[in-house]
Order: structure tokens, then C-alpha cells, then sequence
């Protein structure tokens, strides 16, 4: 059985859906940041390859951890993602992007050199758009090689939220940073 939770959490001047569908505890089979209920739940249908997905309160550790990804913080993550869709090229994408580190950003070139592939920048954009688990698979955090944003599953104001709430998070850590772009 997999079962499915959607809320939709007030930014202020943004809206975020905060979508899962999910299985046993720790397995996520999809997420979604679209605002839109009936939309973010047929796109996870699809993502599944299920029709039938349990409605369920989302349990308390998930909430939790991707209310706190959404807010910036560096989550310690107990849900991962079932790579169970995607070919095997957006499966190894998916996977090398939870390699980013919190507050940092990487190209689509550095990812693709990363995976040992350095002319599949395109092929890397791709597949970061094709990311079924945002926020988990930080998809957000890979921008263009002339520091614009590029694309994001979600839109690029929640994308611009993500990196700025994110680098506001690190800061403590490494007060040198410049990301005064992300404003």
C-alpha cells in the first residue's frame, strides 16, 4: 500500500504544496511542491504507477523533516527516496544530487562532471527536471554555469526561496560567502 498526505504551507508572498507518497516508514515513492492538491496527487499516481494511493495524515517525522527542508535548515533525513522510476541515467543524477551540500550550489556541468560525463550538462538539466522526490533530491541547488537559476520541478520563485533560506543557514557556518545573487 502507498499512502498520500498534501498540505499546502503559506510562505508568505509564496505558496508551497508539501505532497508524499509514501510506504513503509522511510520509504518515499514520490514528492511534490505543487500548490495544487488534485494535480500534486496525479502526478505522484503517475510517478508510482499506481491509481490508487491511501489518503493518510502525514506521519510526524516526514512533516517535520520536509517542513524543515522547506524552511532552509539542514535536515537530517530518515525518508529516502525509491529510485524505482527513471532511467538508469536519471536514477544516477538523483543520487549524485544528494551529494550537494547544504548551502552550496553546483552547475549542471559540474554535476555532469561529477558523474563522469562532462559533455551531459543538458542530459544532467533533464533529468533534475524529471526529479520526482524535491526538496529530499535537492534538484534546487544545481543552477546555470553563468550563476542564473535555470530550472526547478517547482517554479523559480520557490527555487529562489530554497537557496536563499538555505544560505541564510549557513551562514553561521561560513559568514565569507556572497549570495547576494539569490536576492
Amino acid at each position: 500500500m502507498i499512502y498520500w498526505a498534501h498540505e499546502v504551507i503559506d510562505l508568505g508572498n509564496l505558496q508551497a504544496g508539501l505532497g508524499a507518497a509514501w510506504s513503509e516508514a522511510g520509504s518515499l515513492h514520490a514528492l511534490s511542491l505543487n500548490p495544487n492538491a488534485r494535480e500534486a496527487r496525479s502526478q505522484a499516481q503517475v510517478t508510482v504507477n499506481q491509481t490508487q494511493l491511501i489518503e493518510a495524515s502525514f506521519p510526524e517525522d516526514l512533516l517535520h523533516e520536509l517542513l524543515a527542508a522547506l524552511h532552509g535548515e539542514d535536515v537530517k533525513w530518515s525518508w529516502f527516496p525509491k529510485l524505482q522510476r527513471g532511467t538508469d541515467f536519471q536514477k544516477r543524477v538523483w543520487k549524485e544530487l544528494m551529494r550537494c551540500p547544504h548551502g552550496e550550489t553546483w552547475s549542471y556541468s559540474t554535476l555532469a562532471r561529477n558523474l563522469g560525463q562532462s559533455g551531459a550538462s543538458r542530459a544532467v538539466g533533464s533529468a533534475c527536471g524529471r526529479n520526482p522526490y524535491p526538496l529530499r533530491v535537492p534538484c534546487h541547488r544545481i543552477i546555470a554555469a553563468d550563476g542564473s537559476l535555470g530550472g526547478f520541478t517547482g517554479d523559480l520563485e520557490m527555487k529562489r526561496w530554497l537557496l536563499k533560506r538555505e544560505a541564510i543557514q549557513s551562514q553561521d557556518h561560513d559568514s565569507s560567502r556572497d549570495d547576494a545573487w539569490l536576492l
